[in-house]
């Protein structure tokens, strides 16, 4: 069934304010029901899922011998929501595309890739932040992660 907003891959016709009221007022339910501060400060898990995807990531951080901090806490939690507003404002239209614009504006990313690095030596130091941050929208925006995943796929590879 087409979808009432308009992607690159649909008719329905352009958007229109409606819509975009629409998707900022889902965003603002996000962010309400995952407890997230927009002020700034440190983000801690405090929803279930958010201590589940926490738990397993502090858990895969121990089993490779790193030490996980409340700065990787932050930092995942912010990572994945960052993902799961992209897919609210993109009206769930997640791709390939999606993805590399959201890589490459996130100031998370940013922040953890060197910005002097370029074409396969970026993917290589890109791709287990995607990654994580893929795998967390299966916890904080599920109905979005199969399309996460798919684009993660596309654009890194399995």
């Amino acid at each position: 069934a087409p979808t009432p907003f308009a992607t690159s891959d649909d008719s329905a016709g352009p958007l229109t304010g409606d819509d975009v009221d629409a998707a900022f007022a889902e965003r603002e339910r996000f962010f309400e029901e995952q407890q997230l501060p927009l002020d700034g400060t440190p983000l801690v898990a405090v929803t279930p899922a958010q201590k589940q995807f926490v738990a397993e990531q502090k858990d895969y951080a121990a089993q490779q011998g790193i030490a996980w901090t409340d700065r990787d806490e932050s930092l995942s939690l912010a990572l994945v929501a960052d993902a799961c507003e992209t897919a609210i404002l993109s009206y769930h239209h997640v791709d390939a595309l999606t993805l590399q614009a959201h890589v490459a504006t996130s100031p998370i990313f940013a922040q953890l890739v060197p910005a002097d690095l370029q074409g396969s030596e970026r993917a290589d130091a890109e791709a287990p932040i995607a990654s994580l941050m893929v795998y967390g929208t299966s916890f904080l925006c599920p109905d979005d992660a199969d399309a996460w995943l798919a684009a993660y796929t596309e654009v890194y590879g399995g």
